[in-house]
C-alpha cells in the first residue's frame, strides 16, 4: 500500500493560499481563487475573490480589489470593496472603499473616500470603462513618481562634486 495516490487530477485542495512573491509582477485580473491571496510582489489591474487579500509591506496593489476581507500592510491605490479592511501602521491606501468595518493603526495611511457598505453584501461590479479609467490613472501616477524620482537623482552630487566642495 502506497503513500501516494497514482494517476488523477493534480488540483490543489480547497483553501490554499496563493502568494505573489516578492519581485514578481502581473498585470491583469486576479478571479476565482480558492482561497486566501498575500501579495508581496506588484499587481496592476484586478483582483476579485470570496476570501480574504493581504498585502504584504513590500507589496503593492494599483487597480480595483474586491474580497472578503482586506489586510494592508503595504500599498493599495485604486477602488476597494470588502466585508472588512485592516490597515496596518506600515500600510497606505489611497483611493475609495466600500466597506462594512474599517480600521487603521495608528501610523497607518488612508487618503480617499470610504463608504459603508449595505446590508445586502458586496453588490459591487466594476464596469469596464471605470476598470480602464483607473488603470490608466494609476500609470499616471507611477509613471508620475519615477520622474520625480529622477529628478531627485539628478538634484543629488556625484562623488566628485561633493570632494571639490570640501
Amino acid at each position: 500500500m502506497g503513500i501516494f495516490k497514482s494517476g488523477g487530477s493534480k488540483s490543489r485542495p480547497a483553501g490554499g493560499k496563493t502568494i505573489i512573491a516578492a519581485g514578481c509582477k502581473i498585470n491583469g485580473e486576479i478571479k476565482d481563487l480558492d482561497g486566501a491571496l498575500h501579495i508581496d510582489g506588484h499587481i496592476d489591474g484586478v483582483v476579485e475573490t470570496d476570501y480574504d487579500v493581504s498585502i504584504g509591506d513590500e507589496g503593492i496593489v494599483t487597480g480595483l480589489i474586491k474580497a472578503k476581507s482586506i489586510v494592508v500592510s503595504g500599498t493599495l491605490e485604486g477602488k476597494v470593496a470588502c466585508e472588512s479592511i485592516d490597515i496596518l501602521a506600515t500600510g497606505k491606501l489611497l483611493g475609495e472603499v466600500v466597506c462594512g468595518e474599517m480600521m487603521i493603526e495608528s501610523g497607518g495611511k488612508f487618503i480617499g473616500e470610504s463608504r459603508e457598505l449595505t446590508e445586502g453584501g458586496l453588490i459591487v461590479s466594476f464596469p469596464e470603462n471605470e476598470k480602464q479609467k483607473l488603470e490608466n490613472q494609476a500609470r499616471s501616477v507611477v509613471e508620475m513618481i519615477k520622474n520625480q524620482a529622477s529628478i531627485m537623482d539628478d538634484l543629488q552630487p556625484t562623488e566628485a562634486e561633493a570632494v571639490k566642495s570640501k
